[in-house]
């Protein structure tokens, strides 16, 4: 059974730490161990970038069971920050949140021909679209699964600095996108995380991330 490129497997790179890469063993020793193998697939539903499938899986065990999962072809999200040590944050609408929601600038990964998109033009994109801004230095900080107990979208998260006005020929937003740009100080951007202001999984995530890297650069 051939799986979409879309359906990607966690990554076990070596660190360098002896601690993590420890645990790195430990999770491929896992990937073995706790395995559940795939033996049929129906697809349930089709839509613009996403499909919804239903597995058939064995567990080591032998015990059988069925998994639904959302296969999605996977994002970017951007933590643009600007000279001032201000991130550049979206507010927009969410109907499955229930309201509009802060977030890190962030998109989906174009699939033409049953080709992924790369994430590094596409967070160019995205963040031209969303902000209105370009950005002279994209950097790969972290990436991580949304949800990975039912969807194989995984988000590359990039920092972007070094930023300026896109101009008269800036990408627009995608025509269902409303749109509001945010200045934040970034410090007030963790401290919006941990009051609960925003509640966005991939902002949370980029952002504390994001801080961690420049906590560790002020020592």
């Amino acid at each position: 059974m051939t799986d979409s490129p879309a359906r990607r497997r966690p990554r076990r790179t070596p660190t360098g730490r002896p601690a993590l890469d420890v645990i790195l063993a430990d999770l491929a020793g896992a990937d073995i161990d706790l395995e559940e193998r795939v033996v049929g697939r129906e697809q349930i539903y089709r839509g613009r970038y996403m499909t919804l499938e239903k597995d058939a899986i064995v567990r080591p065990d032998g015990s059988e069971s069925s998994r639904d999962i959302v296969v999605h072809p996977g994002a970017v999200v951007i933590a643009p920050l600007d000279a001032d040590g201000r991130l550049l944050l979206v507010t927009q609408y969410r109907l499955a949140g229930g309201g509009a929601l802060l977030e890190l600038p962030a998109g989906t990964l174009d699939v033409h021909d049953g080709v992924i998109e790369d994430p590094e033009p596409a967070a160019h994109r995205e963040l031209e679209e969303e902000t209105g801004h370009r950005a002279g230095k994209l950097e790969r900080i972290g990436g991580f699964f949304s949800a990975p107990g039912f969807l194989t979208e995984y988000l590359t998260l990039f920092m972007a600095t070094d930023l300026r006005p896109a101009g008269h020929d800036r990408l627009s937003p995608d025509e269902d996108e409303r749109i509001r740009l945010v200045r934040l100080d970034w410090r007030e951007a963790v401290a919006a995380v941990e009051a609960g202001v925003i509640e966005d999984a991939k902002s949370v995530a980029g952002i504390l991330i994001l801080a961690r890297r420049l906590e560790a650069a002020d020592r």
